[in-house]
Formats: structure tokens, sequence, C-alpha cells
């Protein structure tokens, strides 16, 4: 697949990056898809290459499937065409005309799944939890699905650094990146607006869109989130908090050394199991208390 035309540099996670493709309509829907990684300063080599070209031929309306065999991830269906290498850094993807001008489901369906392939690959390991600030401190916040991450990320208004999703760096010091994508929340947990509705994991979501904060912090604390008559936060041992994290959902289980690091590192700060009722103001006024 050759692919000429025009370019963009991003730094994404801190790695130089550099998306290239071969029409300036996709490239500039995948510059707004991309907006918030955008660097329009010269940079170093890159260490990612995403390559795109525009393929207008019909599609098999066939879902996208998503595989990974070592160090390789492929992606086929609707008329998408993508491969990932990790041992070179290099990606590629047919793009259908469909997700020309819809940056948002070209981020979900191309950009991300090859770009996040290549970057955990390159020691940002993902950890599943949100991650919302209190200060400099972005607090950790992990629980299964349904435990009341994303709700309490919508709370207050507090910046939030990811919804569903950390990658974790610490490879000569702790950094927790996060990326800018909508937050998705029950109906009745979202705030009042006029918010996309999604399906996700099988469950009917809002995507709830929030603006522009930090992308990373310096400092972290593991907060475990559990559920309770009472609201309460209290310390517990790193490796308490470790043993909650330590079954990996699917996908998140393909680093499971590394995830292992990663969380380890994170409690490193301090751990705490909070314990919510159904008011999650209260919750992050608890918070605020303890962390501010």
């Amino acid at each position: 697949m050759q692919v000429e035309a025009g370019h963009c540099h991003l730094t994404l996670f801190g790695i130089a990056t550099l998306v290239i493709a071969d029409d300036p309509c996709l490239l500039a829907t995948a510059r707004a898809a991309l907006v918030d990684w955008l660097s329009e300063a010269p940079m170093r080599e890159p260490e990612i290459t995403l390559r795109l070209a525009r393929d207008d031929r019909p599609a098999d309306w066939v879902s996208p499937a998503i595989r990974v065999e070592g160090s390789r991830l492929t992606i086929e269906g609707d008329g998408i065409r993508g491969e990932a290498d990790a041992t070179t850094g290099e990606a590629r993807c047919r793009v259908p005309a469909r997700l020309i001008d819809a940056p948002g489901m070209l981020a979900d369906q191309v950009i991300d799944p090859l770009l996040l392939f290549l970057a955990t690959r390159r020691g940002r390991t993902p950890v599943h939890a949100s991650g919302v600030m209190i200060g400099d401190t972005v607090l950790v916040l992990a629980g299964a699905s349904g435990s009341g991450k994303s709700t309490l990320a919508v709370a207050r208004g507090l910046a939030v650094l990811s919804d569903d999703t950390l990658y974790v760096e610490h490879d000569g010091g702790l950094r927790v990146w996060g990326i800018p994508r909508p937050i998705h929340v029950f109906p009745h947990d979202a705030p009042p607006g006029d918010h996309e509705t999604r399906l996700r994991g099988g469950k009917v979501k809002r995507a709830v869109h929030l603006a522009a904060g930090p992308r990373y912090a310096d400092r972290a604390a593991l907060v475990v989130l559990a559920r309770g008559d009472t609201l309460t936060l209290e310390a517990i041992a790193p490796e308490e908090a470790t043993r909650h994290l330590a079954e990996l959902e699917p996908g998140f289980d393909l680093l499971r050394e590394e995830s292992a690091a990663a969380v380890a590192a994170l409690a490193a700060g301090g751990a705490w199991r909070l314990r919510l009722t159904h008011d999650p103001d209260a919750a992050i006024a608890l918070l605020q208390e303890a962390f501010g």
C-alpha cells in the first residue's frame, strides 16, 4: 500500500508519532481525531508511524474484527483492512470512504486500535481504571465494570485524565497518561445536555464530552472501589490493592507481566478502598477532603 500525500506529527504519550495519509480529506479527519496530540514543532525521528490510504471500494458489511498474534495486530471488516507491527512501530490501514469526515468513528475503529497497540508495546502499559485529578495527583479509580468509575469521573466537574483506561509509564519515574475520549455513563448518571447514545459492552450509555484537561500526572493514588451502605475511605496495604487488579479483562491480559508491574508502581504511592453509596457527589467531596 503506497501512501503519499500529507502528514502530521504527534506526541502520543510522549512518543514521537507520524501519521501519513494519501488523501487530503482523510488527513483532515485524522487531524481532527488526534487534535489533542498534534505537535506543530519539529520533532525527532518518529518511533511510531501510521499510514492511511483511502479506499472507495464498497464495504463488505462484516463487522470489523481485531486479532492479536504476538507482536502483530490486524483489523479487517466493513471496508477496513489494517495491521500494526510492534517490532517495527509501523502500522497501515485502508480506510473506507464512510469514515471520511467522521473523526470520532475513525478514531474508534482505526486510529485508536492501531496506535494504542503500538504505544502499549513501548512502555505505556494500559490499566483498566479511571483517573480524576485532585491537585497534581491523579486518583486511579479501579473496579469492575459497573462499579462506578465513570460516574465518579463526571461528578462535581473534576478534571478527568481518562474514563476507562490509563497508560502507565514507570521506567525511570512514574507518569500516568490519559486519553482524551468521551466518558460513557448510564443515562441516569449523565449531566444535563444532549449526549450521544452508544452501546458499550452490551449496555446503553451516554457519551459525555468533557473540556480539555491534563494529559498526564506524575503523582498517583490507587483507590479501589466497592459498594456499601455507608460511604467510607480507608487505607489498605498495596498488596491488597494489587490483588483487586490481578484479574485482567480481555485485551489487558495480553500484557500480564507489564500490567502487574504498572499496578505495583501505582500502589507504591499509596492505596485506599472507597466504599460507594448512590451519592457520587458525596464520594468526590470525601476524596477532595482526603487528598486535596
